[in-house]
């Protein structure tokens, strides 16, 4: 490669990253109270750490220990201060990172990217810099950035362990790259409960799907059982912690039963699933929750794993009663996950154009991703297939039944675009493979 195209290739990237993070600055920018408003409590979660009350509800007192969201971030936000700037700073490098890792796994399972012309790498990371979901939720203290920064990581790993199983078998390099895939995974539970559902079908497609790693049936066993193995250790301290304080090995949190009871309730299903709404509004489900939270104070049912087990026990017996109408939350879910409308125009600000230019890029995108997974399928491009799939189908399947909107399918949105990218034939970039000419070339 010339001096000029590896020049051009480290300003590409450099104006990608730039790119991405000048855009989330925007968002920041415009609306820099967003940064503070604590919709999730995690900021209020780290302040209590912060001032060495521990892991405990926002304003208790006495402090009281929580357990109702996941421990990864709130952790971060007390080594950036918890505030605007901290916080908006800790989002940026996030970003930033997920584009060179989301580009780096294109470029693994792509094999030949070395180009310094638009490559998969280049469209992998170019879709997560613009991305409308992830550049929108980049200005608010929740998990979304978090998230797709670890999944892009996670994919990158995977990528590698792809890439150097094909150079080499050495048995060390295998097992210390299976340890960076597992750490990955377990800060990724550590980051969202929803990750346990893709690790599960990232385990099982390991040990059946044959070439899906290097090795025979029992070697691949092996490996799940390792990964696995480290992926529970990385969780085992919120678990541990979790026993002592709540009685119970929480390995996830107590807000399952809350989005599954959010989800599948009767109220929900007759003004949106069944009724004009496209979403639910805030007043009613205000009342909702008073009228939960009523019903529990009746009881009483008290404490936060007792609450958890009763909303979710309340929405199991709905859905049990209900199948057909599950059957069509289920369904509008599904769309709710995959749309292309990022809202209406007096809800998120933005001019009918714009809505439209976003709601257009995305069906594209989604249809490059379903031509993408029926080539690598026909190709056999188990690794890619695997790896991506886990991660899509995982949350999928979660949202099928959990609470749902776009906002869930973020943390995907690095797997969508390496699949995409790297599963779309050459044709599809705007440099292909050509000989070398006296016209083209340059001497070594």
């Amino acid at each position: 490669m010339s001096v000029h195209s590896l020049c051009s290739s480290r300003f590409t990237w450099l104006g990608l990253v730039g790119l991405a993070m000048l855009l989330r600055l925007g968002v920041m920018l415009q609306a820099p109270e967003r940064l503070t408003a604590d919709r999730d409590l995690y900021l209020g979660i780290a302040r209590e750490m912060g001032a060495g009350h521990g892991y405990s509800t926002p304003g208790s007192i006495p402090p009281r220990a929580t357990a109702f969201r996941p421990p990864l971030y709130p952790l971060l936000l007390i080594v950036t201060g918890g505030g605007a700037i901290g916080t908006g700073a800790l989002h940026l490098l996030l970003a930033g990172v997920m584009v060179v890792a989301t580009g780096l796994a294109a470029k693994q399972f792509s094999g030949n990217d070395s180009s310094s012309c638009w490559t998969p790498s280049l469209t992998a990371a170019g879709i997560v810099a613009i991305d409308p979901l992830l550049v929108l939720y980049s200005g608010q203290p929740m998990t979304e950035t978090l998230c797709s920064c670890l999944s892009s990581m996670l994919l990158w790993a995977m990528s590698k362990n792809f890439a150097e199983s094909e150079r080499s078998t050495s048995g060390v390099g295998r097992i210390s790259r299976s340890i960076l895939i597992s750490v990955l995974w377990g800060l990724c539970l550590l980051a969202r409960p929803t990750y346990a559902a893709a690790l599960a079908l990232w385990l099982a497609g390991t040990v059946v799907i044959p070439g899906s790693c290097p090795g025979g049936w029992s070697v691949r066993l092996r490996g799940g059982v390792l990964v696995g193995a480290v992926a529970l250790a990385v969780l085992s301290p919120w678990v541990i912690r979790n026993w002592r304080v709540f009685g119970h090995p929480i390995a996830t949190t107590t807000h399952g039963g809350y989005t599954l009871w959010l989800a599948n309730n009767p109220v929900y299903y007759a003004e949106v699933v069944e009724g004009p709404e496209i979403a639910w509004s805030g007043d009613s489900l205000s009342r909702w929750q008073t009228a939960t939270q009523q019903e529990m104070d009746r009881h009483p049912i008290q404490g936060e794993v007792a609450q958890d087990r009763w909303q979710s026990d309340k929405a199991r017996d709905f859905i049990r009663q209900n199948p057909g109408r599950f059957a069509q939350a289920c369904l509008y879910r599904a769309t709710r996950f995959w749309t292309i409308w990022p809202g209406r125009p007096g809800e998120t600000g933005l001019p009918a154009a714009a809505l439209w230019a976003i709601a257009i890029g995305y069906a594209l995108l989604w249809f490059a991703g379903i031509f993408a997974t029926t080539r690598a399928v026909l190709h056999r491009q188990w690794q890619l297939l695997l790896a991506t799939g886990s991660l899509i189908l995982g949350f999928f399947f979660v949202h099928l039944v959990y609470w749902t909107d776009a906002r869930m399918r973020a943390p995907i949105m690095p797997v969508i675009a390496v699949l995409i990218a790297t599963g779309m034939p050459r044709a599809f970039h705007s440099c292909r493979s050509r000989k070398p000419t006296p016209e083209n070339s340059n001497a070594p």
